[in-house]
């Protein structure tokens, strides 16, 4: 099943861009709209494509920190300051006025709510099976997808996976929003291999007990998710949409300090301006990024010395969606492989990358976890 956009901080525009048209739905964020304009958001694109899935999260994540226009939506909790968030009449109640925003908006679908634990265990996870099914029995007209997050971290050990699919499978929705949850800096790829052969565990599990998953907040690990057998995965513009971590609910920044890059597959990597230059001259081009349509665009404008931010984002989601069509785990086990060679290649020139940490050494770890996987 095609990909979803991961609706941030002005990204509603994207939505409407006629090359990214192979994306299937956007998960839709209280965070950064109001119930108004979501509402005008959902009806535009309704009209204009009738099949595109708006899937409604309601992101109470970190229910106690700021979050943009969060407050202002009705089933933001008023007590969270003070509420035993491990109490079922709490989580009754916040579905209630859940149900009612939902039933009022009308997405095709929507995340039962969560939060981010202290400990990952499994009353946690027993619990948010009640809260979404709970959910499911309050709302009408839409499907309810159960979220589950997970730590990396607690996914190392062999048996975790088995133990939490175990819980989750107990659910009777069949589809997951899943969300993993890392200290890793947004703009640098998980590469920890006993937590990605886990959450790959998890992921094939869950498919194989006739559970969907949406892997959500995904970057180029789209890939592994996508090996395992995960239905869909969402992805969004900015590097702290592409990553779960605790900044990813910051305030926005206003895109100062942002600098733009371009993805590579011939390197699953995300590259500067004067790496693009790098790897153009190496021949080393992937055919994704020849038949990408805003490559050109970002090459002309390096040239002429112009900003490409906007361009970095719109060239990164039509890899993702390209990507994600054609990924299987033949498909990414061949990516990989392709990937090791040539940043091995590039050591022996050597070509050196403008960023110290870009040296490609999570493909060799990715190329690990898929092979013990």
């Amino acid at each position: 099943m095609p990909c979803y956009h991961q609706m941030g901080d002005k990204s509603s525009n994207l939505l409407f861009e006629a090359d990214l048209g192979a994306y299937a739905g956007a998960v839709l964020s209280p965070v950064n709209e109001d119930s108004a304009s979501l509402a005008a958001l959902m009806a535009r694109m309704r009209s204009r494509r009738p099949d595109f899935e708006m899937v409604f999260d309601p992101q109470l994540y970190f229910p106690q920190s700021e979050q943009g226009q969060l407050r202002s939506w009705p089933h933001f909790p008023s007590d969270v300051d003070t509420a035993d968030l491990g109490a079922r009449a709490w989580w009754t109640s916040t579905n209630d006025q859940l149900a009612g925003v939902v039933n009022g908006l009308n997405p095709h679908a929507v995340c039962s709510p969560t939060v981010v634990p202290k400990a990952f265990r499994n009353d946690y996870y027993s619990l948010m099976v009640e809260v979404g099914e709970d959910l499911k029995a309050k709302v009408s007209g839409c499907s309810v997808l159960q979220s589950v997050i997970i730590s990396l971290d607690d996914m190392t050990t062999a048996a975790r996976a088995q133990e939490v699919a175990s819980i989750i499978s107990k659910s009777s929705l069949d589809r997951i929003f899943l969300v993993i949850v890392s200290d890793i800096n947004p703009r640098r790829e998980l590469s920890e291999v006993e937590g990605l052969k886990g959450v790959m565990r998890l992921i094939r599990l869950l498919e194989g007990g006739d559970q969907q998953v949406l892997v959500g907040f995904s970057s180029t690990d789209m890939a592994l998710w996508k090996a395992a057998g995960a239905t869909s995965c969402a992805t969004g513009k900015h590097f702290n949409l592409r990553r779960f971590t605790r900044s990813r609910f910051d305030p926005p920044t206003g895109g100062s300090g942002q600098l733009p890059y371009a993805c590579e597959e011939s390197l699953l990597a995300l590259l500067r301006a004067s790496d693009v230059v790098r790897v153009q001259a190496a021949g080393a081009f992937s055919a994704a990024t020849l038949a990408n349509p805003y490559t050109a665009q970002i090459l002309q404008s390096i040239n002429d010395v112009h900003a490409w931010l906007g361009l970095g984002w719109r060239h990164y989601l039509w890899w993702f969606a390209n990507f994600e069509a054609r990924a299987n785990r033949s498909s990414v086990m061949d990516a990989l492989r392709h990937a090791d060679r040539l940043w091995k290649d590039f050591d022996a020139l050597p070509l050196l990358m403008e960023e110290r940490n870009n040296d490609g050494a999570w493909v060799r770890q990715w190329l690990r976890a898929l092979v013990e996987f």
